[in-house]
């Protein structure tokens, strides 16, 4: 019997966006910023940044460096901040309500590879239904502040300890094959979602 639910946040509740991402990135004068960038596997100094082995300011110097220095010193915070921005769509209404509903019935847990800048981002979207982010969920298992990232299997250990739960009760529902195959073989549950699927109809398959 399924008692909780971890959600992936990027893919899964909020739409991706390569291709906008990359756009803004090339609009500031980062034309390789694709080359790091990946739906599911991020890499270098990004996921350097995601991994919290890197600050914020680190990484926004990282990315001036990567800009023709003509113009890299006129290019500001808020700048970068916005493309990231980028990559991140609304959450869909019907994904807020239905975590809401979820709670009432189970644990709900959030593992996700991220960093400060993307969960800034995010924070709006959930609150358009009143609720701040951190109440749809029982615990927030962010990889910048756990100091470790998806598909590793030590972050999906760390959740089941730190939560006090058990794998095999626990549904795991995320968009990358690499991490679903992690979570699959420490014994989770899991649902490989599609983000072109309808969230309640594909979670509902399983707990049904």
């Amino acid at each position: 019997m399924i008692k909780n639910i971890v959600f992936d946040l990027g893919g899964v509740l909020v739409g991706l966006n390569r291709g906008a991402c990359e756009e803004a990135f090339r609009r500031i004068g980062f034309n390789d910023f694709g080359k790091i960038l990946n739906e599911y596997v991020q890499g270098g100094f990004f996921l350097d940044y995601e991994k919290g082995e890197i600050s914020t300011e680190e990484f926004m110097e990282i990315v001036r460096s990567y800009i023709d220095p003509q113009i890299r010193e006129s290019i500001t915070d808020t700048q970068i901040v916005n493309a990231m921005g980028s990559f991140l769509e609304d959450i869909p209404a019907y994904k807020l309500d239905f975590l809401i509903e979820l709670k009432k019935r189970y644990k709900l847990f959030m593992l996700s590879n991220t960093n400060p800048i993307a969960i800034e981002i995010v924070r709006p979207m959930f609150l358009t239904r009143g609720i701040p982010l951190e109440s749809y969920f029982d615990k927030l298992f962010l990889s910048y502040q756990m100091k470790m990232a998806k598909p590793d299997e030590v972050i999906f250990e760390n959740v089941i300890e730190s939560a006090g739960i058990c794998a095999s009760q626990t549904l795991f529902v995320d968009d990358s094959p690499l991490n679903i195959e992690t979570a699959k073989r420490l014994g989770y549950k899991t649902l490989l979602f599609n983000p072109l699927d309808n969230l309640i109809s594909e979670v509902n398959k399983i707990l049904c």
